[in-house]
C-alpha cells in the first residue's frame, strides 16, 4: 500500500516547485515536507526527485505523481456520485499560449459559471503539452498531437489558423511594398521562444523554402506579439481569431492571405470516469465548435 500522506507532499513539491510553499499549502512544516518524501523514496529503494531548480521528478517520480492525480480523480468522482457533492481539489490542465490569449478564457467562465471546481492551468507551447499528460503533470490537456496518450482519450477539436501579419507602416518602411515572400523573409519577424515552431513550419509548409530565423527576435507573451506587431517594428504569425477586427479596420495587413497555416488541436484526458473531467471536457468541445 502506497503512502498517500508522502505522495501529498511528493505531488506539492512538484506542483509549487518549493519544499517551502508546498508546506505552507499542505499546513506542514518544511522538515515534514522533506521527511514525508525521503520516507517515500526509502520504500521505494529510489530516489523521486532531483532536488535542483527547478525541481524535477525521476522517471520513477512521474510514474508516482501520474497515479496518484488519476486515485484523486477517481475519488473524487466516487464522492461526487455518493454525496452528490462536487469536487473540491483543483484539477490540473495543460493549454498553450495562443489559447490561453483568444478562446481559453470563455472555457474558463463557463466552466466556473456552473462547476465550483478550480483549474490550475500551465502554460506549454502546443508540441510540449502532452508531454506533461503522459508524466502526470496534469490530467488533460491542449494540444496539436492526436494520438492519445495510454489510459486517456482524445478529440479533435478544428485548427487555430495562423496568418502573416503587420502594419501598413513596416510594409512602407521595411518591405518597401514588396509583399513577396523573399522580401519578407529578410525583414524582422517575431518568435515566441527556442520551443517555438511556427515560424519554421510557416515556411517549409506554406513558403515552401528552407527555415531561417536569424531575422527573428523572441518575446515569450502572446499579447506582446500583438502589442509589437502594433508598434510597426516586426511582422509575426499571428491567430487570425485574435486579429480579426485589427485587420477589418485596416490597422494590420495580412501580408500573405492565401497562405496560412492551420494548426491541428486535440483536446486530451485520462479515461478516470471523473464527472468534473467530463464537463470540462464539454465545455471545451461547446467552446470551440464556435471559434474553431
Amino acid at each position: 500500500m502506497l503512502d498517500y500522506k508522502a505522495l501529498t507532499s511528493l505531488h506539492a513539491v512538484l506542483k509549487f516547485q518549493s519544499f517551502d510553499k508546498a508546506a505552507q499549502f499542505l499546513n506542514l512544516t518544511q522538515s515534514a515536507v522533506s521527511q514525508n518524501i525521503k520516507r517515500l523514496e526509502q520504500e521505494c529503494g529510489r530516489p523521486l526527485l532531483i532536488r535542483a531548480r527547478p525541481v524535477v521528478a525521476t522517471p520513477l517520480g512521474e510514474q508516482l505523481l501520474a497515479h496518484f492525480n488519476k486515485v484523486t480523480m477517481l475519488e473524487e468522482g466516487l464522492k461526487e456520485a455518493i454525496q452528490g457533492n462536487q469536487a473540491t481539489q483543483p484539477i490540473s490542465i495543460a493549454v498553450n499560449n495562443d489559447a490561453l490569449a483568444t478562446w481559453f478564457t470563455e472555457v474558463v467562465s463557463q466552466f466556473s459559471a456552473t462547476d465550483s471546481t478550480k483549474l490550475h492551468i500551465k502554460a506549454a507551447d502546443q508540441n510540449q503539452t502532452r508531454a506533461l499528460l503522459q508524466t502526470g503533470q496534469v490530467v488533460a490537456c491542449l494540444s496539436q498531437i492526436g494520438t492519445p496518450v495510454a489510459g486517456g482519450g482524445s478529440v479533435f477539436l478544428g485548427y487555430m489558423n495562423y496568418e502573416l501579419v503587420a502594419t501598413p507602416g513596416f510594409i512602407e518602411e521595411y518591405l518597401k511594398g514588396d509583399l513577396s515572400a523573399e522580401s519578407i523573409l529578410q525583414s524582422p519577424a517575431l518568435i515566441y521562444d527556442e520551443h517555438d515552431e511556427l515560424w519554421t513550419r510557416y515556411q517549409d509548409e506554406c513558403l515552401k523554402t528552407k527555415a531561417d530565423l536569424r531575422n527573428s527576435h523572441w518575446y515569450p507573451s502572446s499579447h506582446g506579439f500583438v502589442e509589437l506587431v502594433m508598434g510597426g517594428t516586426v511582422c509575426a504569425l499571428i491567430p487570425s481569431v485574435q486579429i480579426k477586427e485589427k485587420i477589418k479596420s485596416k490597422k494590420l495587413v495580412s501580408l500573405l492571405p492565401n497562405k496560412r497555416l492551420a494548426l491541428p488541436l486535440y483536446w486530451h484526458w485520462y479515461k478516470l470516469n471523473s464527472p468534473v473531467l467530463d464537463r470540462l471536457t464539454k465545455v471545451v468541445i461547446t467552446v470551440t465548435r464556435d471559434v474553431l
